[in-house]
């Protein structure tokens, strides 16, 4: 090793130790007369060279520890963890899967036509073009605009005939799905009421063919994929993506069936050193259910959250597992990068399980299901009333939502309780400053945009869900000090 970087680190010279350097430099060249007192004129130059050099050692000493992960910071700390194969996780917007409706024979709605999530007037873009053809579509939407009785309507569809002789005081669209239901295919009202419309499909593609009963309206549907125009912590629960932005022609209608993949900030300093960490060795190994988890957190954008749990045994687990398999609980990411990380990664001899089942084509062309499951998640609302502390500077309400986000990324993995007293530790340093007295109240809803109960008590999470944690649940009110 060399001088200054020795086994133990770095050996860094003081600013005292520089300017006694200096000092006996000049007097060993000028003679022991030179005047080198703090006040003198030569003292003051002697003082200005040694802040000068500290300044460089401080350069040095900063270089120096940016390799360590754990102090590194920003591209100092990408740069460490390249060294393992991890890279820090970039931000990705949401995208969600929504059926496009038209109420034409035949229509193409091109790539980049707009919806919007009402809820925060976010705007999604249709990544490629949908071609929807009434004939042959994977959905149709049936209205009912209020008909007159005692008349006799026939639908033409793929799987068969279906006949409505409307001489009932019951709603056309409600006993219209109990004889689609019995004529071979699938329907469900398209927003859990009759009012939005029932909407069909079976097992292959579904279309109406010939003339249309008259008075009604049949819009044709295809799915089409939207990704939001901004990145960051975004969700699109179920029916939030219903609303056109400009008009299109032969587009009338947008509507989200499933819901969509979360949107992610940049990851956080903070906690790439905690996956880097956690990541470093399993990264390097596959099979293993540490190493399946590891390459879906690293390798698959927008996943937060992944837990693996085998059962080697033959007989089935206490959890209704059958014997050699595993199921891989995943929170984020798409469900087909999902289920191919997953078949790169699987074990030999065990067989992928769980509620979800994504078809793949292995490296030999052949047909795979790849099964896994997606936790359930619980809505955590998170109300914090607090005065500011006028000795520190408050960055504003925005950055200290953002810490609580942040922080709770972190904390809540799968089956973690929420304890509102942890919750506290977001809303002072080294999270942030600037903040004083503060209560917290926490609730949790089942739907995305249900309505918080808000208490002080902790709440229970089951082992198989987690807290999700959204910009749009946490609420400030600041008091005056």
């Amino acid at each position: 090793m060399g001088t200054y970087v020795t086994p133990t680190g770095l050996k860094r010279k003081t600013l005292q130790e520089i300017r006694l350097e200096l000092e006996t430099s000049f007097k060993e060249v000028f003679g022991p007369d030179f005047e080198t007192s703090v006040d003198s004129p030569n003292g003051l130059f002697v003082g200005h060279c040694a802040l000068a050099l500290s300044n460089i050692w401080e350069l040095a000493y900063e270089v120096f520890i940016s390799r360590d992960p754990n102090q590194a910071e920003g591209v100092a700390l990408d740069f460490a963890a390249a060294l393992n194969g991890i890279l820090r996780k970039t931000a990705q917007a949401c995208s969600v899967e929504a059926l496009v409706f038209t109420d034409k024979a035949n229509a193409t709605i091109p790539a980049g036509s707009q919806a919007v999530r009402t809820r925060g007037n976010l705007f999604f873009n249709l990544d490629v073009d949908v071609a929807i053809s009434r004939e042959g579509c994977e959905r149709l939407l049936i209205l009912d605009d209020g008909s007159a009785k005692n008349t006799e309507y026939v639908f033409h569809f793929t799987f068969g005939d279906v006949t409505l002789n409307n001489d009932t005081q019951a709603s056309n669209i409600e006993r219209l799905r109990t004889l689609i239901s019995s004529a071979g295919g699938q329907c469900e009202f398209l927003d859990g009421t009759a009012s939005g419309g029932l909407l069909v499909w079976d097992d292959d593609l579904v279309g109406i063919t010939g003339t249309l009963p008259e008075d009604w309206v049949v819009l044709a549907a295809n799915t089409g994929n939207f990704t939001a125009t901004e990145t960051g912590a975004q969700t699109c629960e179920i029916g939030e993506l219903d609303e056109i932005a400009r008009p299109v022609t032969g587009w009338e209608k947008v509507y989200n069936i499933v819901t969509g993949v979360p949107g992610t900030n940049t990851e956080s300093d903070n906690a790439f050193r905690v996956r880097r960490e956690q990541s470093a060795l399993e990264i390097k190994s596959t099979g293993t259910d540490p190493a399946i988890a590891a390459h879906l957190m690293n390798e698959v954008n927008g996943v937060t959250n992944a837990v693996v749990i085998s059962n080697r045994t033959l007989a089935t687990d206490a959890d209704g597992r059958p014997g050699k398999c595993f199921e891989t609980m995943v929170v984020g990411g798409s469900d087909e990068e999902v289920a191919y990380k997953i078949w790169e990664n699987l074990p030999s001899g065990m067989q992928p399980y769980g509620t979800t089942e994504v078809p793949i084509v292995d490296e030999n062309g052949d047909q795979q299901i790849v099964a896994f499951s997606r936790p359930a998640p619980k809505y955590l609302w998170i109300k914090v009333t607090y005065k500011l502390y006028n000795e520190e500077i408050f960055p504003g309400a925005a950055a200290l939502k953002q810490s609580i986000l942040e922080w709770g990324e972190k904390e809540y993995g799968m089956g973690k309780d929420v304890i509102r007293d942890r919750i506290y530790s977001a809303l002072y340093p080294p999270f942030i400053k600037g903040v004083g007295a503060a209560t917290i109240e926490i609730a949790v809803t089942n739907e995305a945009n249900g309505t918080p109960s808000y208490g002080t008590s902790d709440i229970p999470i089951a082992r198989f869900e987690y807290a999700a944690v959204d910009l749009d649940r946490i609420a400030l009110v600041q008091q005056q000090s």
